[in-house]
Parts: structure tokens; C-alpha cells; sequence
């Protein structure tokens, strides 16, 4: 919708003091590159009514912050087109890419996934491989996942959420946490100072309780229903 688009981009670019959107932008990218083994991303407000997208994050990257392209254009305007992740093997030869050929992000793969609200897509983020080596459809999963829990802060930075822990024991609902932000279990047991069986075992029960069998799926479950807070 054209006056939440609006809305978004004046979050942005905020006058008085750090913008509201701006950390939580950030700190989405620097979860994504973590769990993509890379320092380098951006993110982009779309406004599909004008036909265009705001670049309003980076991190890692110089992709023209503060500017506007056409939503045909880019990583994101793919992302955008085609409702889904895209992976790009070599964003070098990419038409209508913004990094200049002496960044270093602009030497590799990229993968462009879109954040979705109502139905409709709000933002894309892309996250620039540090080699040709590209992304596995595992770590393609778990950024879709880590993006798709941002849309709440993206749409409604001021918007207090409210959550539940559902079935979840307190330390079981810490472990999810860490799972949506891609963390191992050996980085979850350190985070948490337990042991890794001790975290395999709130794994296992987490995977239970979900009915799933895949830790991403046991995330989206939990966002679905209110069980985990969105990335803020």
C-alpha cells in the first residue's frame, strides 16, 4: 500500500536521532551474513504502487544507500519479479547491479530473498557470497526464514509485538531463538553454556513439539503461530 510505503521510508530516513528501522535493518544483515558466512549484504524497501525500491541498508557493501531504482533493475528487482529467493552465481555480470567492479561483495555469488507482509513483497534482502562458491539450499532456507521474521519490524517499527513461549520450556524457547538466527548447536551451547547434547536433546524437543523434522520448518511453525518474537 502506497501510505505504508510511505511510512517505511520515512522510518528510514528519520530526521531526529537514529531512525527506528535503521538498527533493526542492520542487525538483520549482520544475522544473515553470519549464517552465510559473509560480512556483506544490503536490504531494500520496496514500493511496488510507484515502481521502485529504496536502498535503506548495508552492511559490508556500497550499493548507493539512499537511492532509488526501478523495480526492474537488480538483485532485488529478480527477487521482487520472481516471488522467491534468487541466486545469482556472479553478481559481476549482473544488468542493473549497484556495486561498482572494485567493491569487493561484487566478486561472487549473491542471493536476493524477498520479505513478504499480506501477501505482498515489502523488502528484499541481498547477501553478497565472499567466493564463487555460492549458497547451499540450506543456508537459502534459513535466510528466507531470518528475512520473512523482520517483516513485523519492517511494517510497524513502533509496534510493541506480543508473544508467547506455546508449548516451549523457557530454555527450550531460548534455543529456538538462537535456531531462527542460525546458530549451530555448538554456537547455541556456548551462547548458553551447556553442553551440545544438552542443546541436541531441546533440538529434538523443539522438533517434537512443532510436528516437524527440519529445524527451518520448526521456525516458520513457531512464527506462524506466535510462539517466537520477530527479529527486531
Amino acid at each position: 500500500m502506497p501510505g505504508q510505503s510511505h511510512r517505511r521510508e520515512a522510518a528510514v530516513a528519520g530526521k531526529n536521532g537514529e531512525p527506528p528501522l535503521a538498527p533493526v535493518l542492520r542487525r538483520l544483515l549482520r544475522h544473515t551474513g553470519r549464517i552465510a558466512g559473509t560480512t556483506a549484504g544490503t536490504i531494500s524497501l520496496i514500493d511496488a504502487a510507484r515502481g521502485h525500491y529504496l536502498k535503506a541498508a548495508e552492511v559490508g557493501a556500497s550499493c548507493r544507500l539512499g537511492q532509488r531504482f526501478p523495480l526492474d533493475e537488480g538483485a532485488t528487482g529478480r527477487a521482487f519479479d520472481g516471488r522467491r529467493p534468487v541466486v545469482i552465481p556472479d553478481y559481476g555480470r549482473l544488468r542493473g547491479g549497484h556495486l561498482s567492479g572494485a567493491d569487493p561483495a561484487s566478486r561472487g555469488a549473491a542471493v536476493a530473498v524477498p520479505i513478504w507482509w499480506r501477501g505482498d513483497v515489502i523488502a528484499v534482502t541481498v547477501i553478497f557470497a565472499p567466493t564463487a562458491a555460492g549458497f547451499s539450499a540450506r543456508v537459502v532456507d534459513a535466510l528466507e526464514v531470518l528475512a520473512q521474521s523482520a517483516a513485523v519490524a519492517i511494517v510497524r517499527p513502533d509496534l510493541p509485538y506480543a508473544w508467547e513461549p506455546g508449548p516451549f520450556s523457557p530454555r527450550e524457547a531460548e534455543v529456538l531463538a538462537l535456531l531462527r538466527d542460525g546458530l549451530t548447536d555448538r554456537e547455541i551451547a556456548a551462547r548458553l553454556v551447556l553442553s551440545p547434547k544438552t542443546v541436541e536433546k531441546h533440538v529434538a524437543a523443539i522438533l517434537r513439539k512443532t510436528g516437524t523434522g527440519r529445524r527451518t520448518a520448526a521456525v516458520v511453525t513457531a512464527l506462524d503461530n506466535g510462539w517466537i518474537p520477530p527479529y527486531r
